[in-house]
Protein backbone atom coordinates (compact mmCIF):
# COMPACT_ATOMS: atom_id res chain seq x y z
CA UNK A 1 0.00 0.00 0.00
CA UNK A 2 1.51 3.43 -1.23
CA UNK A 3 -1.10 5.71 0.44
CA UNK A 4 -3.25 6.13 3.77
CA UNK A 5 -6.15 6.17 1.46
CA UNK A 6 -5.18 2.49 0.06
CA UNK A 7 -4.75 1.03 3.32
CA UNK A 8 -8.32 2.67 4.80
CA UNK A 9 -9.82 1.15 1.26
CA UNK A 10 -8.16 -2.10 1.90
CA UNK A 11 -9.32 -2.15 5.68
CA UNK A 12 -12.71 -0.97 4.54
CA UNK A 13 -13.41 -3.96 2.01
CA UNK A 14 -12.45 -6.40 4.64
CA UNK A 15 -14.83 -5.71 7.85
CA UNK A 16 -15.49 -8.39 8.72
CA UNK A 17 -13.61 -10.63 7.81
CA UNK A 18 -11.10 -13.25 9.60
CA UNK A 19 -7.28 -11.91 9.68
CA UNK A 20 -3.95 -12.31 11.12
CA UNK A 21 -2.11 -9.23 12.16
CA UNK A 22 1.15 -9.10 12.64
CA UNK A 23 2.61 -6.21 14.66
CA UNK A 24 6.20 -5.60 14.77
CA UNK A 25 7.74 -5.01 18.55
CA UNK A 26 11.07 -4.59 20.01
CA UNK A 27 13.98 -5.77 18.63
CA UNK A 28 12.36 -6.95 15.67
CA UNK A 29 10.12 -9.34 17.73
CA UNK A 30 6.67 -10.14 16.09
CA UNK A 31 3.45 -10.60 17.74
CA UNK A 32 0.77 -12.35 15.64
CA UNK A 33 -3.00 -11.67 16.81
CA UNK A 34 -5.72 -13.44 15.02
CA UNK A 35 -9.14 -12.42 14.82
CA UNK A 36 -11.79 -10.38 12.87
CA UNK A 37 -11.98 -6.77 11.52
CA UNK A 38 -15.28 -5.35 13.45
CA UNK A 39 -14.86 -1.56 12.87
CA UNK A 40 -13.05 1.65 10.95
CA UNK A 41 -12.69 4.93 12.32
CA UNK A 42 -11.42 7.84 10.68
CA UNK A 43 -8.12 7.36 12.16
CA UNK A 44 -7.47 3.25 13.32
CA UNK A 45 -9.52 0.15 12.68
CA UNK A 46 -10.24 -2.40 15.29
CA UNK A 47 -9.67 -6.67 15.52
CA UNK A 48 -11.82 -8.64 17.81
CA UNK A 49 -9.72 -11.68 19.27
CA UNK A 50 -11.18 -14.41 20.96
CA UNK A 51 -9.94 -12.43 24.10
CA UNK A 52 -10.29 -9.15 23.40
CA UNK A 53 -9.82 -5.84 21.24
CA UNK A 54 -7.17 -4.30 19.99
CA UNK A 55 -7.02 -0.96 17.69
CA UNK A 56 -4.35 -0.57 14.80
CA UNK A 57 -3.62 2.93 13.48
CA UNK A 58 -3.66 3.19 9.31
CA UNK A 59 0.04 4.76 9.49
CA UNK A 60 1.16 1.63 11.50
CA UNK A 61 0.41 -0.33 7.97
CA UNK A 62 2.06 2.61 5.89
CA UNK A 63 5.03 2.22 7.55
CA UNK A 64 5.22 -1.59 8.27
CA UNK A 65 4.69 -1.72 11.83
CA UNK A 66 1.79 -3.62 11.20
CA UNK A 67 1.57 -6.13 8.55
CA UNK A 68 -2.73 -7.75 7.83
CA UNK A 69 -2.82 -11.03 6.23
CA UNK A 70 -6.06 -12.23 4.84
CA UNK A 71 -7.39 -16.07 6.22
Amino acid sequence: MKTIYEAKSFVRNNIGKKVCVQVKGIRNKYEIIHGIITNCYPNVFLVKTSESRKSFTYTDVLIGNVIIQLK
